[in-house]
């Protein structure tokens, strides 16, 4: 109907592991975001340092992250 909405109120339980999916695509975004601002300040896209993506820098980036649980 395009009408259900989920809220307090509805029925919907979320499978167990999508949060874990949810954190890595934060942790994937927020890594990427950093690794950006550091080797490409003040540029929109990627600049040269960026392409192609070094696995071990941003494995660097994404260890440096903490999320607090919710």
């Amino acid at each position: 109907t395009d009408q259900e909405r989920i809220g307090k109120d509805s029925n919907y339980e979320q499978e167990g592991k999508v949060q874990f999916v949810i954190d890595a695509v934060y942790v994937m975004a927020h890594a990427l975001h950093n690794m950006h601002q550091e080797l490409c300040p003040g540029r929109v896209g990627l600049c040269a340092k960026m392409d192609p993506i070094n696995g071990t820098h941003l494995l660097k980036h994404i260890r440096r992250l903490n999320f607090a649980g919710q």
